[in-house]
């Protein structure tokens, strides 16, 4: 049975709704701040900008003296959209352009290479500009299951990320880089895991403390990736995570010269967000209880794939439980399903739920558009007073932009042979 809540003097907002609360916000961002002011203080902490990009939160990770993690052109370019400097900003990925790459090259930006072309390219510059320091890291591709045996999220154990030491892709690139009198700044060990074990952080240290000792490496910084583990309570913190880097790592690198990377995403931005939701029917169909709501999956679990409950509070004035209770969402979908609740206040038209723990990628995924458009997005300040900072779109804003032909003027489009493609009457 999961905990209801009645009454709250919270202030709320309309639903549906998605709510970032600033106090937990602050408080996992000061934890990773704490933990590596502790253990690794020339370090870089970063936030990913794929895992929520909301240009509030991107803004306010910036105030907070967070770094850009960017994996593409256009997250870089959001990135210095929002007020970020290219020295602030790590840029990883397989997609860089060829353009932006030398640009942040050039700029100080914390490059870490993960596709051949992007090698060749680095090279380039380099026998373009000789006179021009340059300096860059190479993403390391290493089987996570040889260290840690079950980790990897994959279907098969190896990835298709960065270059292999084992096939000699690794080398080669070092050595093209090395030639052109680039300089190998550093190392990116990210690798997914199924259960954010501090072992496989530790593992990844290892892989990198094996090829720095046998490449002869003087690094800049090591980039650790991201995948941290954010609990409310317990088990493990950021602190255990540092720590277990820096046992390894400091047999062949001195962490007072070389800064270690963090990139987290998820483990800052999971439990903060909460989704808002209002009761819009109650059906009984033979003995089943159905409650549909102004939530959906798309909202909280895009890709249909959570398997865990979702933890949750309701608001209503109930007197009398029900047994069982389907909580669905508003699209047409059968499987638009959310969780079932037993034994709990028998809800009725206008009681509200709030699901927690909602902000890992969820925003990101979300369409533009389906059936509905995404929600509003408040935050909740120090003061619990809530702000609004971005804005349910309207069908005008959804259509500026986009190529249409005007009601009625098809025919007439089609007669005179014209493209089906005219432009928007807005």
């Amino acid at each position: 049975m999961q905990p209801t809540q009645r009454g709250s003097q919270q202030q709320m907002p309309p639903t549906p709704a998605l709510v970032f609360d600033v106090p937990k916000l602050d408080t996992f961002l000061t934890r990773f701040e704490q933990a590596l002011a502790e253990h690794w203080p020339h370090s870089v902490l970063s936030y990913s900008f794929k895992t929520n990009s909301l240009p509030w939160l991107l803004s306010y990770m910036r105030q907070r003296g967070i770094w850009a993690e960017v994996v593409s052109d256009t997250e870089y370019e959001l990135a210095l959209a929002l007020g970020y400097t290219p020295d602030r900003i790590i840029f990883n990925g397989p997609i860089k352009g060829r353009d932006r790459l030398w640009a942040a090259m050039l700029q100080g930006t914390v490059v870490n290479l993960d596709a051949k072309r992007e090698v060749e390219w680095a090279a380039a510059l380099a026998r373009q500009q000789p006179e021009t320091p340059l300096a860059v890291g190479l993403r390391v591709n290493w089987d996570v299951n040889e260290y840690c045996p079950g980790e990897s999220t994959s279907d098969g154990a190896d990835s298709r990320f960065g270059f292999s030491p084992a096939s000699g892709e690794l080398d080669a690139a070092i050595s093209t880089l090395r030639d052109a009198g680039i300089q190998i700044a550093g190392l990116h060990m990210h690798r997914n895991s199924l259960t954010q074990s501090v072992d496989v952080f530790r593992a990844a240290a290892t892989v990198a403390r094996d090829l720095i000792s046998s490449r002869g490496l003087e690094l800049d910084w090591v980039d650790i990736g991201g995948g941290f583990f954010g609990a409310e309570q317990g088990h493990p913190t950021f602190a255990d995570y540092v720590l277990a880097i820096r046992e390894v790592l400091e047999e062949v690198i001195d962490p007072a010269r070389t800064r270690l990377v963090v990139e987290p995403g998820a483990s800052l931005v999971a439990v903060p967000l909460e989704f808002h939701a209002s009761v819009l029917d109650v059906k009984q169909v033979k003995d089943h209880t159905f409650v549909v709501t102004d939530a959906s999956r798309t909202n909280i679990d895009p890709l249909f794939r959570r398997k865990r409950p979702f933890q949750y509070d309701l608001e209503t004035n109930a007197t009398h439980t029900r047994p069982l209770q389907t909580i669905g969402g508003y699209t047409c979908m059968e499987d638009d399903r959310l969780m079932d609740i037993e034994d709990e206040p028998a809800l009725e038209i206008g009681d509200r739920i709030v699901f927690y723990k909602v902000g890992g990628y969820t925003m990101c995924y979300q369409s533009k558009f389906f059936i509905e458009f995404p929600p509003a997005v408040y935050i909740r300040t120090h003061e619990e007073e809530l702000i609004l900072v971005r804005e349910k779109p309207s069908v005008s804003e959804y259509l500026q932009g986009q190529q249409w032909i005007p009601a009625g003027d098809h025919i007439n489009a089609a007669a005179n042979g014209k493209s089906q493609w005219l432009a928007p009457h807005l």
